[in-house]
């Protein structure tokens, strides 16, 4: 039986910190003679304007990492660790991966009073679900029994979701998965007050979470979020702030300038064409951080010419993924050698047999595959990554003898609509960023068989059937074994070419000490955690 057991989440947090701090590629240093202010203090925070601010709904960094400060799930994630915590959810427990059963604290209230039980979560996970409502995040929930039937419209309520009582949920899934409670951590699972279901457009603009912060007034739309500490948050670590101010920027440079002034406390994501000048500019105050995001270039297996797998390897060798980043991006990527992102316990440094520039070796392997002479690109416009393509296109041409190259760049609505007609005929450029942190997360839901974002059109049953026995392990370690497994197989394959790891840049004035500047893998920034100071 995998049980989890409630254990002090203040000693945690400052473990994590320890521990986040050393993955951290650039120097942390304080601020010097200030202390930490009385109350918490005010932070200002640089962020671009969410897209939605309700959790069922968000799949944009921007707007999630307000709503992870203002909700708070049935867990939360141990970055110590890697592993799910208690939120919401003191405990939990299962026989076979299949039937969890997760006992609730008795003391969570929304920031309007209203108590949290076991069926906050049934209505919420439903309404999520309803076709009616519309949320992105719904298919995060397929793994329930029952989700088939609410999704089509045939039934109101999830079998599977079900309260025993007021501070007892149990959930049956449709097949063992273990990475279960590390899932629920996730934006989407995050519990709604009734008011919510009331007139959900109002409610987005002021929204009342269980979270260690609540609402001050309401979302001022491409200019400001504000939220105060909730005091009454029953959660054993709360936020260090008293105040945060989400200052919202349509310009990124100038956010940067602005945290120079002194204006702005701090900002996550200094743009690459910065990225040389933070130190002349902030000194100790500026770090860099690894991270899950993830960018590949992926090949439409259903087109002839890319079927033989050595065409793949060829490709993929003849790219040098440090002079791209050295020349191009300024730093602030680490190559890839793996899919598994590299802060994950699973993570293997250079998995990738193929991922070694050795454009001898590339070329040789082109020619007896036959390698195409003429190749089309693709990637999503306006983002930044024509300047790099474009490289990699020139080293093929240089290695491999890649004759003729063309470029499609249509906006990224379309050019997701060409992978989902399969009218992609070349290698395109994709992304992928770990919603959860688990090597599930990093697989499943882009290279197993028939998945709606797995755009290669990959399908290979060793490596489906490994996925599941690991999804279904009962004990850690015999799960990590499995994924790296199904690892291997997919870069032996090699359907996506690994091409790098992005490293953020986080810059802050002297109000902030840089010793308690986090960001997790997911990108971000740990806001809560912030010691601000004062003279």
């Amino acid at each position: 039986m995998r049980t989890h057991t409630t254990f002090s989440r203040g000693a945690v947090a400052v473990s994590a910190a320890a521990a986040l701090t050393l993955t951290a590629c650039g120097g942390n240093g304080d601020t010097g003679d200030g202390e930490a202010a009385a109350d918490g203090g005010t932070v200002s925070a640089y962020n671009c304007e969410p897209q939605f601010l309700v959790p069922g709904n968000s799949t944009e960094v921007c707007g999630s990492w307000v709503l992870e400060n203002l909700f708070t799930g049935l867990t939360q994630v141990d970055y110590d660790t890697m592993e799910a915590g208690p939120g919401v959810a003191e405990s939990w427990e299962t026989d076979d991966n299949v039937t969890w059963t997760f006992e609730l604290g008795e003391d969570w209230t929304f920031h309007n009073g209203e108590p949290i039980t076991a069926q906050t979560f049934v209505d919420t996970f439903n309404w999520v679900v309803d076709p009616d409502n519309a949320q992105q995040n719904e298919s995060f929930h397929n793994k329930f029994v029952g989700y088939d039937e609410v999704a089509a419209g045939d039934a109101e309520e999830m079998e599977g979701v079900r309260a025993l009582d007021d501070h007892t949920l149990e959930l049956e899934l449709t097949e063992p998965f273990s990475p279960l409670p590390m899932m629920l951590s996730y934006t989407g699972f995050y519990p709604l007050p009734e008011e919510a279901y009331e007139d959900i457009d109002a409610f987005e603009q002021a929204p009342i979470g269980n979270g260690r912060y609540q609402m001050d007034g309401e979302w001022v739309h491409d200019e400001e979020i504000a939220v105060e500490r909730f005091e009454d948050w029953a959660g054993e670590d709360p936020g260090l702030p008293q105040r945060i101010e989400w200052k919202i920027y349509a310009d990124i440079d100038t956010a940067y300038m602005d945290v120079q002034a002194g204006n702005l406390d701090i900002m996550d994501t200094v743009p690459p064409h910065l990225r040389p000048n933070m130190e002349a500019d902030f000194g100790d105050n500026q770090h860099t951080f690894d991270t899950s995001s993830f960018t590949y270039m992926g090949f439409p297996l259903y087109q002839e010419e890319f079927q033989d797998p050595d065409v793949r390897h060829a490709l993929s060798m003849a790219i040098d993924r440090q002079e791209i980043i050295d020349t191009i991006h300024n730093g602030a990527f680490t190559p890839a050698s793996n899919i598994i992102p590299p802060m994950l316990p699973e993570a293997r440094e250079d998995a990738c047999e193929y991922c070694d520039f050795d454009p001898e070796a590339a070329a040789d392997l082109y020619e007896e595959a036959d390698g195409p002479t003429d190749v089309t690109v693709y990637f999503n416009s306006g983002a930044g990554h024509e300047e790099w393509v474009e490289a990699i296109t020139n080293q093929w041409q240089q290695h491999l003898g890649v004759e003729n190259v063309s470029f499609e760049s249509l906006d990224f609505a379309q050019y997701l609509d060409l992978h989902d007609n399969e009218e992609v005929t070349g290698p395109y450029r994709l992304g992928w960023v770990l919603s959860y942190p688990s090597p599930q997360y990093a697989m499943e839901p882009i290279y197993t068989t028939g998945v709606s974002s797995n755009y290669a059109r990959y399908s290979n049953e060793e490596f489906d059937d490994l996925i599941d026995q690991a999804n279904g392990a009962l004990e850690e370690d015999e799960a990590a074994e499995l994924y790296q497994q199904a690892e291997d197989i997919l870069l032996e394959d090699m359907p996506v070419m690994p091409l790098w790891f992005q490293n953020f840049g986080v810059v802050h004035s002297e109000n902030i000490d840089g010793d308690s500047v986090l960001m997790d893998p997911r990108t971000f920034l740990r806001v809560e955690q912030l010691v601000v100071t004062e003279d």
